[in-house]
């Protein structure tokens, strides 16, 4: 019997284990380039986070830098730049806990108007600077229409008589005194003829004058009249006794001050002061001796100015709230207009606004 021969089968063998490895090292490397990028990611982030932090940090170090600036200006008697000297250095405290610079560059913009740059310092020297400006909102006592604005009513002023030399009332403009503790002549400066020159005499109707007018009367024109002021005036009156913005005592030029004298009072014009004094109705000012003040007097109603000393009050005399005034310039008192004294008194801060108007970060 034949047998039967079955044919062969082909077998294939089939070797997987290579690929298996290709697969696991190809997700390795995939792994590793993941976390690698992750912690790169995250390092970067926290960097980010960091220096974030650190700036934020420093942006409010120089914040409060700044309002640590305002704070001292509005505090303290500070030499403001001027046009013609447009810098001046501004020294503050920094409070224990804060880290900023404490030595700032005040830069003059416009009358009244100013700059300065803050850095503050935050984690690994990481600093922030910010540019702030201000503008300081003096008294409108700081203008003045003449040596002597009389803005109420049946205003009178009798000169000086005889022939002496010198005017009473002078409306060109004088520096104030090289030394602010002069004494006598030592206290006598000569107008500066650079300098628009102010009305000697203002009034808002036509006065009754006496006296060797000719003599003791000069300024461009020497006598003027204009509109009133007496409401701005009076209200500044009423808002300092309002919110009790002065002392009983004069002020210095390098700390001027706001002086009431009132109702019932007198005081002693004898030495030097500078500021504002408000001679307020039934209030006198007297001066005796040798008297020097830089600023503002303003009389209201029957507060008066008298004596019979050697006195000069550089900057100008107001006078409100009255139907009749008679100025009676006795003695050698010499009123003279000084745009010096008067621009002093923006140092007067009770009476003085301080605001910040802008700031932006510095790149």
């Amino acid at each position: 019997m034949a047998q039967l021969i079955e044919p062969r089968k082909e077998v294939r063998h089939t070797d997987e284990r290579g690929m298996v490895l290709v697969v696991v090292l190809l997700l390795t490397a995939v792994l590793v380039l993941l976390g690698s990028t992750a912690v790169i990611m995250s390092t970067t982030d926290m960097k980010i986070s960091a220096n974030y932090k650190a700036g934020t940090q420093a942006f409010y170090e120089a914040e409060a830098g700044v309002e640590q600036v305002i704070w001292h200006l509005r505090n303290n008697v500070v030499a403001y730049p001027t046009a013609g000297s447009p810098t001046s250095t501004i020294n503050v405290t920094c409070p224990a806990g804060f880290s900023f610079n404490p030595s700032v560059t005040l830069h003059y913009v416009a009358p009244y108007r100013y700059r300065f740059q803050m850095t503050g310092i935050g984690t690994n020297n990481t600093s922030k600077t910010i540019e702030a400006r201000i503008r300081k909102i003096p008294p409108s006592t700081t203008s003045a229409d003449g040596a002597v604005a009389m803005y109420g009513g049946g205003p009178a002023v009798d000169f000086k008589h005889g022939t002496g030399g010198g005017y009473a009332i002078d409306g060109h403009d004088y520096p104030v005194p090289a030394d602010p503790n002069c004494n006598g002549s030592a206290c006598d400066t000569t107008a500066d003829s650079s300098l628009p020159t102010k009305p000697g005499l203002y009034t808002v109707m036509t006065p009754t004058v006496t006296g060797n007018v000719s003599a003791h009367l000069g300024g461009s024109p020497t006598q003027t009249l204009g509109p009133s002021r007496e409401t701005e005036y009076n209200n500044f009156v009423n808002n300092v006794l309002t919110n009790n913005l002065y002392q009983t005592t004069l002020g210095t030029r390098d700390n001027p001050a706001v002086t009431v004298i009132p109702n019932g009072a007198t005081l002693n014009g004898s030495g030097n002061g500078a500021g504002i004094i408000i001679v307020d109705n039934g209030g006198e000012l007297q001066i005796n001796g040798n008297f020097e003040f830089e600023g503002l007097v303003i009389l209201r109603g029957t507060g008066r100015v008298f004596g019979s000393g050697t006195g000069n009050i550089y900057g100008s005399m107001i006078t409100i709230g009255h139907e009749s005034k008679l100025i009676d310039l006795t003695g050698s008192i010499n009123l003279f207009y000084s745009s010096t004294a008067l621009s002093n008194l923006q140092n007067i801060n009770s009476v003085t606004t301080l605001e910040r108007t802008a700031w932006r970060d510095v790149f």
